[in-house]
């Protein structure tokens, strides 16, 4: 189980432009259940930028 996960997310703006976010999920879970809850923060943060392409890596 993890608890206290931080993960980073870059940004890239079609400007050239970088965003650096980091984020740190609270909850006990295996690694895939993380990655699943990872995704949703990640999702508001790139509606609250209002990006239209989302490109991951």
């Amino acid at each position: 189980n993890i608890t206290g996960t931080c993960i980073e997310i870059l940004l890239h703006t079609p400007k050239k432009e970088m965003i650096p976010c980091s984020l740190t999920l609270i909850f006990t879970c295996t690694h895939n259940m993380t990655e699943y809850k990872a995704l949703i923060p990640t999702l508001r943060m790139l509606l609250n930028f209002n990006i239209k392409k989302f490109m991951p890596m």
